[in-house]
């Protein structure tokens, strides 16, 4: 297995920058339609790009990070020639937008209620930064510069962690992400139970876990991920009074956890149906300890849960080759602080290497439709649409309504390139 090259990767794909960077800008720019704005964004870029903060480890600490990726309108605007763009994949050429019927984005979360600056952008710069005033400020020095470059300042969406490393429906968040078959990614929060996964299921250029390597587009390809981002609002309120409709006060924690399945701590309802375990879910390496055989008929974690859906780990495939095909990495971050505040939810993020056989395939076969479940068409009910029920397995069973509390608000499929095809695009 070849080691992944550090220095020519971006920076928070397969190595995260960790939970103590809590402030993060994802600023979304515009490349202008003539040649010489063109030439004064590939000039912008050349000058970031010596900025980019790569994989390698790091010593001290930097006060905040700097990444770039583009959508496919994005790297057709700085010149990359036609013979390179179509080598790329036809889910990233045709861009979020167009695939909104596959992805369940219908309804209120359809492309013509999104919010028009998230549409049609080019650039996105994304910064992470240990402190909330870091991160204002190099967003406004950001900002200067895009524009003194030509490039337009579509929107910057800020993002802050929330107490607790919880998301704004109060459940803690991003603890399972994938191991990675390399000695220099990580270190991640390995288990018996967790099988590394090939690096090329999320960077080009390295062998996957169908043992090949697939070809990148030429000239660019090599060391880049694909990035899934997803504006997602969240209606808490209304969650939280829907469930106490449904299941009362005393039940409705109850019924968050089995929709989840985990409970806000963390604990995995596999491991503790009953109630949560807050001492062993300071273990950060316990609360993935567990596989779906441990619970195969899902009288503990409903096998329509979230976290079951997501990453169903052995519960379609006894040994998980079937599941480590469909992985991702999760890198997103609630927006929104405020208590009480209605535009509040998470700009969601993954890395992979195949869109449409990894992001695309969890969010339409295994959140969007419950056949390979067993489940028929219901959907999950946080990630998929609205139409259907939950059954929460028991003696008898419950059966949850359909309501959607999750409004995609727009994204787009974007490519982070390694530093050397950054270098190459901005020539």
């Amino acid at each position: 297995m070849t080691a992944v090259v550090q220095a020519d990767l971006q920076g928070n794909i397969l190595c995260g920058y960790g939970r103590n960077y809590g402030h993060g800008l994802f600023m979304f720019l515009q490349v202008g339609d003539e040649e010489r704005e063109r030439e004064q964004a590939r000039r912008w870029l050349s000058d970031r790009v010596e900025e980019i903060t790569t994989a390698l480890p790091w010593g001290e600490p930097p006060a905040h990070t700097l990444n770039v990726a583009l959508t496919f309108a994005g790297l057709g605007a700085l010149g990359v020639p036609e013979g390179v763009l179509s080598a790329f994949p036809e889910p990233f050429r045709e861009g979020m937008q167009a695939r909104s019927d596959k992805l369940g984005d219908v309804g209120t979360s359809h492309p013509d209620h999104w919010e028009p600056e998230l549409k049609g952008t080019h650039v996105l710069v994304t910064v992470n930064a240990l402190e909330c005033a870091v991160r204002d400020a190099r967003r406004d020095e950001l900002k200067a510069q895009a524009e003194r470059a030509g490039l337009a300042v579509a929107t910057c969406e800020l993002t802050d962690s929330l107490p607790d490393e919880k998301e704004h429906f109060g459940f803690r968040d991003g603890i399972s992400q994938p191991s990675i078959r390399d000695p220099n990614a990580g270190p991640w929060r390995r288990t018996s139970f967790d099988p590394p996964v090939a690096p090329g299921e999320f960077v080009l250029g390295y062998e996957d876990e169908g043992g090949t390597t697939p070809s990148p587009p030429p000239g660019l390809g090599f060391n880049g991920s694909y990035m899934v981002v997803r504006k997602l609002k969240q209606d808490v309120g209304g969650f939280w009074d829907f469930l106490l409709e449904e299941g009362g006060t005393d039940r409705r924690e109850w019924l968050a956890a089995k929709i989840l399945g985990r409970w806000p701590d963390g604990s995995p309802l596999v491991l503790t149906p009953e109630q949560p375990d807050p001492q062993r879910a300071a273990d950060l390496s316990w609360l993935n300890e567990f596989t779906y055989a441990l619970d195969p008929h899902g009288f503990s974690c409903p096998i329509g849960a979230h976290i079951r859906r997501a990453n169903p780990r052995d519960a379609l495939d006894p040994d998980m080759r079937l599941t480590a095909r469909h992985r991702i990495i999760r890198r997103g971050m609630p927006y929104g602080r405020v208590e009480g505040d209605t535009d509040r939810g998470l700009i969601f993020v993954c890395y992979q290497a195949n869109i449409e056989r990894q992001f695309e395939f969890i969010q339409s076969q295994w959140c969007g439709d419950g056949n390979a479940f067993g489940l028929g068409s219901d959907p999950d009910f946080i990630a998929g649409h609205s139409k259907g029920k939950m059954t929460i397995e028991g003696q008898p069973p419950t059966f949850l309504p359909m309501r959607k509390f999750v409004t995609t608000r727009g994204g787009d499929y974007f490519f982070a390139p390694g530093l050397a095809a950054l270098r190459y695009i901005a020539r």
